[in-house]
């Protein structure tokens, strides 16, 4: 009830500011000497390159500009192997030009020499083949995005207002997302305001099912109050823009170190290693981004800007799979997903419940109090009034999935649909399978009939056994204190009886016929990623990527656990529900003390509160990977020998970022803990998908589950009550 107030009272303050004044803001946001080029430098990105093609430039004087690139087409030749060798070449030129002759030049070095005198200072050659860097056009996605921002701007001024931001920062989301809701970085930053999950849980709210970074409304405010506190801390607009990028406690040591809030003094004289190009520029960014919305025909022609983004809002009286509630509301799932952004995909793909509480977003057309009427109406066998209790299994070498299936009390087709199982994506140890909430036998028949069809055959054998209801639940990946190194992780499922792995039952149940030779093939160990493995468009979660063991001590209140790759404490104490110091206290860390991977930890928590961390530590690294391969994929793996000095954080945060996930799945044998230099490492390229693949893989996923239906009861036919 909160949540519809709060987006009531929201909806209100939009009509309330018509126009947030802009007075003043030409003058907030005015261009220092320093970016002048920069600011150049961005229009030119914006409007007149294309995604197609780019430019090799200067890192440190951004407008000299060597040369003008179309990239290769794909499939055709990588392009990272493309700029590479066009970068040596340039090299090669420059350095001629230092070691010879004026004389001897060739056109193109006398071509180098002139757009370096225009744009550089005196001196800017030395040093001038190592600030080599190449930027790609950005025509198309900033055209787009000006169509699309028209959607969300009045609202966000109107919300900035609230908050008392200047209006002009509503023109920020074109740098970070293009105005585009699904936006998703290579290292995790999502949503029109791009927030990275660490600052995100700071103001809104992010699991397994719900991502409120990805709601334009909810992440607005939440950008608002981030803003907020980045003027209050360093009282200067530009700075606190940079601090968006950089990091407020960042800017802070940067004005403390040159002394003084002067943008142009901070980025002339600062020097971090994690102070570079894209913090350098994101406020010359913002100001060149800012200047084409305002003037968007002086740049672009015939634009169809997109109407204001309108909605209305129900609460779910209950948890509920999407399918019920779309039944109900006489909507297509597409409706629902494109309406509630902040519900991740998963919750779509895989059907599960949507939260009791929960405001739904319902096309403006819909009366409200019909549709409240309405949800209110579904039947107890479509809702709940607690959780489902989603359960995980890891796929155990020479596990099949029969055996699986009846371990878990659930059946085959179920699993197997659960998870995406078929003849061509068989399982494989170290998988995490997701286990589907045991249901009645009718539902079952449902769910078989909309997805076997005609195809179905019997083998003889042994019953599917029925779950266990009230028999406690293992928690997975977890030991108690003194087992063995080398013990298996528990499955988090039932005590059911398991059949020897020697002599497996045969299913009694009626399967299809594409189920038959996967539902008994053994599971064996993932191999070695090869040339077609690594270029996969999505491949499958490896949990051996991950230290997710968990061993209890023999008090049972406390566990240990090893630090895994993109791990804080602040994500333990989330997961725990507790306090940082107290992760802190038990394990002797000081407030500045740092953890390292596979560095050991100690916990706090009764089997419950670990209970809980299990599954939400499992859940999380899931959803980093289920988010970045619906955005990229993995198109090559360059290899490279590391340097003195060079560390896992710079090697993945270079121009080319990539997830530290990512770096751990494709150097499964190296220990992320102890790189040395001579050490030879794979670095995955990854390459963005098109919004068109993007687009038919989501319409794939949300083919491969079926919707839940209510089962008909014997004799008489369900009374569902839709809104019209």
């Amino acid at each position: 009830m909160k949540r519809k107030i709060a987006i009531s009272l929201l909806l209100a303050a939009l009509f309330a500011v018509a126009a947030f004044p802009q007075a003043g803001d030409s003058t907030i946001f005015s261009t220092p000497d320093l970016l002048r080029d920069n600011v150049a430098f961005w229009k030119k990105t914006y409007t007149e390159w294309s995604l197609a093609e780019g430019v090799l430039h200067d890192r440190e004087y951004p407008l000299v500009i060597y040369k003008k690139l179309n990239l290769p087409q794909r499939g055709t030749f990588s392009q990272s192997r493309f700029l590479e060798g066009e970068k040596v070449a340039l090299v090669k030129k420059l350095d001629a030009i230092k070691a010879q002759p004026e004389s001897t030049w060739t056109q193109e070095e006398k071509e180098i020499a002139l757009v370096l005198t225009q744009h550089a200072p005196a001196g800017a050659l030395a040093g001038a083949s190592e600030r080599i860097r190449f930027q790609q056009g950005q025509k198309e996605r900033f055209r787009e995005g000006l169509q699309r921002s028209t959607a969300f701007t009045d609202t966000i001024r109107a919300i900035f207002a609230l908050h008392g931001i200047p209006g002009d920062l509503a023109y920020l989301p074109h740098v970070e997302s293009s105005f585009n809701t699904e936006a998703y970085s290579k290292v995790g930053a999502a949503g029109l305001w791009q927030f990275m999950r660490g600052t995100g849980k700071l103001f809104l709210k992010i699991n397994y099912l719900i991502d409120e970074r990805r709601d334009p409304v909810t992440a607005t405010a939440a950008a608002a109050k981030l803003l907020k506190q980045n003027y209050d801390q360093l009282q200067s607009w530009p700075l606190a823009i940079t601090a968006y990028n950089h990091g407020v406690n960042g800017m802070k040591h940067a004005v403390e170190v040159v002394g003084s809030r002067d943008i142009s003094a901070v980025i002339t004289n600062y020097c971090s290693p994690s102070f570079q190009f894209a913090s350098k520029n994101f406020y010359a960014c913002f100001l060149a981004a800012s200047d084409i919305a305002k003037h968007p025909d002086a740049y672009f022609t015939d634009l169809h800007f997109a109407p204001k983004y309108e909605f209305k809002t129900v609460v779910l009286p209950s948890f509920m799979k999407p399918s019920v509630v779309c039944s109900y509301l006489n909507i297509s799932q597409k409706t629902l997903m494109d309406y509630n952004p902040a519900l991740r995909p998963v919750v779509f793909y895989q059907q599960k419940q949507i939260p009791s509480g929960f405001a739904i977003r319902i096309p403006p057309g819909l009366r409200q109090p019909d549709a409240e009427k309405v949800l209110a109406s579904v039947p107890d066998s479509l809702k709940s009034d607690a959780p489902e209790r989603l359960q995980y299994y890891t796929v155990q070498k020479g596990d099949n999935l029969y055996t699986i299936a009846s371990r878990m009390g659930v059946a085959v087709d179920r699993l197997a649909l659960e998870n995406n199982i078929t003849r061509g994506n068989r399982i494989y140890a170290g998988q995490v399978l997701r286990i589907p909430s045991a249901v009645a036998p009718a539902e079952i028949a449902v769910a078989q009939s909309d997805t076997a069809a005609s195809a179905e055959s019997t083998i003889q054998g042994a019953p599917v056994p029925p779950p266990a209801e009230s028999t406690p639940l293992p928690l997975p990946f977890v030991k108690k204190a003194g087992t063995t190194r080398g013990s298996k992780p528990l499955p988090a499922a039932t005590e059911a009886p398991v059949a020897s792995k020697a002599q497996p039952p045969a299913p009694q149940e009626v399967i299809s016929d594409s189920l038959k030779d996967v539902a008994m093939a053994k599971a064996d160990t993932l191999p070695a990623f090869s040339k077609g493995e690594m270029l996969s468009t999505a491949p499958a979660f490896d949990v051996s990527v991950y230290n997710l063991e968990t061993t209890l001590s023999p008090s049972g209140n406390t566990a240990k656990i090893r630090v895994s790759v993109d791990e804080t404490i602040g994500h333990y104490a989330d997961w725990l529900g507790v306090p940082t110091y107290r992760i802190r206290a038990l394990n002797r860390l000081g407030p500045r003390s740092e953890i390292r991977i596979g560095g050991p930890l100690a916990i706090p928590g009764d089997a419950e509160g670990l209970a809980r961390f299990v599954k939400a530590r499992l859940e999380y690294h899931m959803a980093l990977e289920e988010d970045f391969y619906t955005r990229y994929r993995v198109t090559d793996v360059r290899p490279r020998i590391i340097k003195r000095g060079e560390a896992l954080w710079s090697m993945c945060n270079d121009q080319d970022q990539i997830p530290l996930w990512l770096f751990a799945k494709y150097n499964k044998n190296a220990d992320l803990s102890t790189l040395m230099p001579g050490m030879r490492v794979g670095i995955p390229v990854i390459e963005e998908k098109t919004e068109r693949e993007i687009a038919l893989e989501s319409g794939q996923a949300i083919g491969v589950y079926p919707p839940f239906q209510e089962p008909a009861k014997k004799g008489a036919s369900p009374q569902i009550q839709r809104l019209p």
